[in-house]
């Protein structure tokens, strides 16, 4: 786990190399403690940086930029190789010989060897640069879910990579611009879906996809690998209950033993709920000794300190809970907003649990994300599907039935109804309704002078279709769970959740490890899961599966997430913090003068959630310091 970032001009010389690989370098220093490497190609032309986390081969032969031996090759790689050692025998088969025993050096010589297509064949989390000194060229890839990032300016003057958007701009590498399509997108979801992002001319690469661009301009890529595959039904290889249960309980565990593979200690992000607590189950149950956990509690009924500490006794972990408190957040918000790296509605949790891990030496933790996206955790397994079901069956007498349905609903949630009613029917529209941060009359009632233009420009518009399209729609048919399992994954997992993590995660230089986020896995579970309706409950099939049972009292615990008491810190500790980010938005065009009165007035009348002011003043700072 690492921090990435570098340049490759059209042809002459990098301006003062040395200077700009020492501000990219310090921008990325918290992803890195451990290891500052640089390379600079003869010609002065290319430049690669890294900023190591020793987790695997942590000795100087693991340290990057890495070559091959007659320095064709030269990467730099952020993330884990699972499989490391089943590739390097595979390799060796073929005449490779290693000289570390890093899994840097598996990847390079796989790529080297075999070109991108091979990435399909990687069990882990990923994102690199390879430069190729014959070919003039630089391959960037990333992970099939997007665990890591990896974001790219291209212009004519050639390219710019890194690990986070701030090591671009602090390295004046990228103009200090929004992107109106990346915004647009930010409000209707609450984070920015690949492969946009708030800064204009910096895209990320998609996950699942490589992209190789050349010195003399010329450019392409391809997908090695697409997730959407997983949930088709002609993959189907029906089982029995039993027979199903056994496959993914060996599934489960497995994916846990692979990301238990260090050469340090590893931890567990404990919550209290059934995915955290099954990674716990798995890995004592795999032999793992002395598992420490670590969780967050604060004052409040809210507060899953008390069902972590069930967990960690029942499982005999040394467990670490931390308190935390609303004046934390105020006091730590600037230095969590320049770490976040991109707006979201989401993420600060995990900014406080990885501080309390990485303050005890810890370097790579577990965490049971995406667990909910593989099970069928999300009430909108249930809910969109349920109501796409009940649209089509009252058919021509919609239009009479929806107007009517709408008055006995709560104020709050008025636009997501009347979008609903108006909509296709589709399940897609359907989960944005569930799913969506602002309906479109919602943005079209807030959206000011400068993005009142933007969201009326076509190109915009078919920039964020095309994207949607991408990440929401399938290409095959499957069960309507599946579509969701689908959707919750490629869009908000893959958008939000490890975006988040990861930024949050690696401003402590701390590896999350995400065991439910693994192609093995889904492939065991999806989409025979969709022909199992009864194992959704309860996330019955993760909980059913497991060697050593969760206690009753953790699987019949209603859901909560794990959610920090914004509501109460917005009326107290966060709402200066707040308010500026808010008149921020309206200084700035974005949204309407007086929007931020209003929004405050209808949270406090509870006819809007506290995401919503609390987003639109997370996206204020960013826009107000851009």
């Amino acid at each position: 786990m690492c921090g990435i970032a570098g340049v490759m001009t059209a042809g002459r010389p990098i301006d003062g190399p040395a200077a700009l690989a020492d501000r990219l370098s310090g921008a990325l220093a918290h992803r890195g403690p451990d290891g500052d490497g640089r390379w600079l190609s003869p010609g002065a032309d290319v430049l690669l940086v890294h900023r190591r986390l020793a987790i695997i081969d942590p000795t100087p032969g693991g340290a990057q930029p890495m070559a091959t031996a007659d320095g064709r090759h030269q990467i730099v790689f952020n993330g884990e190789v699972y499989n490391h050692a089943a590739l390097r025998r595979d390799l060796e088969q073929r005449g490779e010989r290693f000289t570390t025993a890093s899994d840097t050096e598996v990847l390079l010589r796989l790529i080297a060897r075999d070109g991108p297509a091979a990435l399909s064949r990687v069990r882990g989390m990923f994102a690199f640069a390879c430069w190729d000194r014959d070919e003039h060229a630089l391959l960037m890839a990333r992970d099939r879910f997007g665990i890591k990032p990896l974001y790219v300016s291209a212009t004519s003057a050639g390219v710019a990579f890194a690990s986070e958007i701030h090591a671009l701009r602090a390295s004046a590498l990228v103009e200090h611009r929004p992107s109106p399509a990346g915004i647009l997108a930010f409000l209707r979801w609450g984070s920015v879906p690949p492969t946009l992002t708030w800064q204009r001319d910096v895209e990320t690469v998609p996950p699942g996809g490589w992209r190789r661009y050349s010195q003399d301009g010329s450019r392409c890529g391809g997908t090695f690998a697409d997730t959407r595959d997983a949930y088709l039904d002609d993959r189907r290889r029906p089982l029995s209950a039993d027979a199903f249960r056994d496959a993914v309980g060996e599934a489960v565990r497995d994916s846990v033993r692979a990301h238990m593979v260090a050469d340090v200690p590893v931890g567990v992000f404990l919550s209290g709920g059934i995915d955290s607590s099954a990674l716990v189950s798995a890995a004592t149950s795999i032999g793992t000794a002395d598992l420490q956990t670590f969780t967050i509690g604060f004052d409040g009924p809210a507060s899953e300190a008390e069902a972590a500490q069930t967990i960690a006794s029942h499982f005999g972990t040394t467990h670490h809970p931390l308190v935390i408190a609303g004046a934390d957040v105020l006091r730590d918000l600037p230095t969590i907003l320049e770490r976040l790296d991109s707006p979201t509605i989401d993420g600060i949790n995990s900014y406080y649990v990885a501080r309390a891990v990485a303050g005890r030496g810890i370097k790579a933790v577990l965490s049971g994300t995406g667990g909910d996206e593989l099970f069928g955790g999300y009430p909108s397994f249930t809910r969109v599907p349920r109501a796409a079901a009940a649209r089509r069956t009252i058919g021509p007498l919609w239009p009479a039935v929806a107007p009517l349905a709408g008055w006995f609903l709560p104020e709050r949630l008025g636009a997501r109804w009347r979008h609903f009613a108006a909509a296709d029917g589709g399940l897609v529209e359907s989960y944005r309704v569930q799913r969506g941060f602002l309906m479109p009359e919602e943005l079209a009632a807030l959206a000011g002078p400068a993005l009142a233009d933007e969201a009326e420009s076509g190109d915009t518009a078919a920039l964020i279709a095309a994207v949607e399209r991408e990440r929401l729609e399938p290409h095959g048919r499957e069960q309507a769970v599946a579509a969701i399992a689908r959707m919750e994954t490629r869009f908000y997992l893959e958008s939000q959740l490890l975006r988040d993590i990861d930024a949050m995660s690696m401003a402590h230089g701390l590896e999350v490890r995400v065991p439910f986020v693994d192609h093995e896995l889904l492939d065991a579970v999806w989409p025979e899961l969709g022909f199992h309706p009864e194992m959704l409950a309860h996330k019955q099939l993760l909980h059913g599966t497991l060697a050593r049972p969760l206690p009753e009292a953790i699987v019949q615990r209603p859901k909560q997430g794990f959610i920090l008491p914004f509501e109460s810190w917005l009326a107290g500790d966060l709402a200066p913090a707040v308010r500026d980010g808010l008149d921020r938005l309206a200084a700035g065009g974005w949204i309407r003068r007086d929007a931020p009165d209003r929004l405050l007035t209808e949270w406090r009348g509870g006819v809007v959630h506290w995401s919503r002011p609390w987003g639109l003043s997370v996206l204020g700072h960013f826009l107000g310091g851009a």
